[in-house]
């Protein structure tokens, strides 16, 4: 509370999570402490200890999560932060276009865009794109994959000639993944317009 009343609501929910999460942290160090006491040294109880600690660990960080859940929503209710969704914090992005009305929720004047338009441009636009992407990728897979097998074909080929299929396989998807973070973020911008 005093972090809160001095830094802030932000930092006082970070200091909050950071000692809560320090103190989950004692559970799996005392039973991994348990466990490697009692593990002997054989290949097999070492795994089986192993089976066990991850089993252990994934129950622990869900009941965690959950726990961190309902204690941040105490401290947001208690720091009076709980009835403000983020959302409502932010503006509306600039290159949102629509048609202005009246919200029928909260009676305040908002942007609108049917979505019909929405759906329409899915299916005619992003759909066949996305696809288009798809097929193109996997083609150009399938090539290289097949000059990889001719290439290990030739036997009397020198061996840094056998790496090309590779070479050109990782040039391929570094240059897909640049122009596809482009029709990406041109799919997202028009899509949502």
């Amino acid at each position: 509370d005093d972090i809160c009343d001095y830094f802030g609501v932000k930092i006082a929910m970070y200091f909050a999570w950071l000692g809560f999460y320090t103190s989950a942290m004692v559970y799996p160090a005392v039973f991994g402490s348990i466990l490697y006491t009692f593990t002997d040294s054989d290949q097999t109880s070492q795994d089986i200890s192993c089976v066990v600690f991850a089993i252990f660990n994934v129950l622990w960080a869900t009941l965690f999560l959950e726990e961190w859940k309902r204690r941040g929503a105490e401290f947001a209710y208690k720091w009076g932060t709980l009835d403000t969704p983020a959302e409502s914090l932010e503006e509306p992005r600039p290159q949102f276009r629509g048609v202005k009305r009246i919200s029928p929720v909260t009676s305040a004047e908002e942007f609108f865009y049917p979505p019909w338009k929405r759906l329409l441009f899915q299916g005619l636009v992003s759909v066949p794109v996305c696809l288009a992407c798809l097929t193109l990728i996997f083609l150009l897979m399938l090539g290289c994959f097949q000059l990889q097998e001719l290439v290990l074909s030739i036997p009397e080929l020198p061996r840094i000639l056998r790496f090309l299929p590779k070479i050109i396989l990782a040039v391929i998807v570094t240059a897909c993944d640049e122009l596809y973070k482009k029709v990406a973020l041109w799919l997202n911008d028009m899509g949502a317009l």
